[in-house]
């Protein structure tokens, strides 16, 4: 019996690059499952994979989940070649009571727009960097804003050109690691923005009429908070920041600080008495609004090529650079199971050697990154390794984290190896022309990391590693 199932068992291919032009992938034999029952045979054939980078901002960022916290990016990055990316919020928040009201003799101090630091800023996060003054400024929202809807991170709404708070050189190395004494407490790392006064008074008046969250939201659309200079080419910092949490100062909010002059004649700070209005995530609408500005940069060279591949390509978590991959040929492979398919992708430096693992970089490499499958209209759909969706064990199968690789040589690199046997054999057996795929990085920070990879012509070009059974 065993004799007469390695007569059906499975082959091996090598393929080696005999186009034309040369390019790109190596199917190797050496990835083979181990198996008493598989006859390895390696075959000449052609496998074809064209690398571009492309334009992605397909990313939705409004939307709730509660075994996630809502973290947002604020400010303006600089980077020498991917250009500068602005990050900027649209958000909420709700009154904690239904009807707000300070009786006298009580008098409002000020209002703050409160944002805690998330724990994590990409970029140059060194606390003697220039880049780390960053200034911010907030604005009223005039359109209507619906926590229901789903909103990308070309999503922006229209607000009052005119300022209603801002905050001067923030530093924001003090923002990711100084406690900040308020109302008699210490409390976590967060960025404070100070509202003015008339719109302090504007904002109780608001609280004060209404008696349901609608009705107040109707009032008070929202907030757009952005960076005051997006157009200041040494920042080079991006905090995030938790909408969500679980407690005053562990979420964004807005605190309306009021005295009793009568039993506060100093108005002492730490007797200060507040009134938070909170974002919610089930109440309150929200946004990442992110735009990129590549002109000039090296990036944009590679955006706008007209080659079939480029010798690099490039990623960033959505929205950003994404890595487009075109198998063509792909029917052609032999109509059998396949054990294994497996891209390599191996992250390089500015002259397009591999990049060392040990290296450091102000503009780090993303964790993870992740496939998308692309149909023939251009839109994204979702591979076949990906399925079940309502589960992590695909997403661990098909793995794409950060590897380190000791070469021969004793050079350690990074790659990353995705898992898309499926989705091969779907395109086998559909006999489609091409297998298209889009690599991203995650969403858990929209906008932050970057990776530039190996393309046409280089050593370590991506590839595609397949073994199969074949079976007569």
């Amino acid at each position: 019996m065993k004799n007469r199932f390695l007569a059906f068992a499975s082959l091996i291919l090598l393929y080696a690059l005999n186009t034309g032009c040369k390019e790109d992938t190596i199917i190797k034999a050496n990835v083979t499952p181990s198996s008493d029952f598989i006859l390895s045979n390696p075959i000449g054939d052609t496998l074809t994979i064209y690398t571009k980078t492309v334009y992605d901002d397909s990313i939705a960022v409004r939307y709730n989940n509660s075994s996630y916290d809502v973290i947002k990016g604020l400010g303006t990055l600089n980077d020498p070649f991917f250009g500068r990316t602005n990050w900027s919020i649209f958000t909420q928040f709700i009154p904690t009571a239904n009807t707000i009201t300070i009786e006298s003799p009580n008098t409002i101090d000020s209002a703050v727009l409160i944002l805690p630091y998330a724990g994590f800023s990409w970029g140059d996060t060194d606390k003697t960097a220039p880049s780390r003054l960053e200034s911010f400024s907030v604005y009223a929202v005039t359109e209507d804003m619906y926590k229901d809807s789903t909103y990308y991170t070309k999503t922006s709404f229209k607000y009052d050109p005119t300022p209603i708070g801002e905050v001067v050189n923030a530093d924001i190395y003090r923002v990711k690691t100084d406690s900040i004494r308020v109302a008699g407490a210490n409390r976590a790392p967060h960025l404070r923005i100070k509202l003015t006064n008339a719109f302090m008074q504007t904002l109780y008046d608001a609280a004060h009429s209404t008696t349901d969250n609608a009705s107040f939201l109707s009032k008070i659309k929202g907030f757009y908070i952005v960076a005051k200079d997006t157009n200041n080419n040494t920042l080079r910092t991006i905090p995030y920041f938790y909408l969500s949490g679980t407690a005053d100062y562990q979420r964004s909010s807005i605190a309306l600080y009021y005295n009793n002059p009568t039993t506060n004649s100093k108005l002492d700070p730490d007797s200060v008495q507040t009134i938070f209005f909170n974002f919610t995530a089930n109440d309150c609408a929200h946004n990442n609004y992110i735009t990129h500005n590549y002109n000039g940069s090296q990036l944009n060279n590679y955006l706008l090529s007209a080659n079939q591949s480029d010798d690099r390509v490039f990623l960033q978590n959505e929205p950003g650079a994404a890595i487009d991959i075109r198998i063509p040929y792909i029917k052609y492979l032999p109509k059998g199971v396949i054990n294994k398919a497996q891209l390599v992708i191996t992250q390089v430096d500015y002259s397009g050697n591999p990049r060392s693992a040990t290296a450091t970089d102000t503009f780090s490499a993303p964790p993870r990154i992740y496939p998308v499958g692309v149909d023939a209209s251009g839109g994204a759909y979702t591979i076949q390794d990906r399925y079940p969706t309502d589960n992590d064990g695909p997403l661990a199968f098909i793995d794409g984290n950060k590897n380190t690789t000791i070469l021969p040589n004793g050079a350690v690199i990074t790659q990353y190896y995705i898992n898309i046997p499926r989705e091969v054999q779907k395109a086998i057996l559909n006999q489609v022309n091409e297998l298209h795929l889009r690599i991203n990085g995650t969403v858990t920070y929209p906008g932050a990391y970057r990776l530039m990879v190996a393309g046409k012509g280089n050593t370590y070009r991506v590839r595609l590693n397949i073994s199969y059974t074949k079976i007569n």
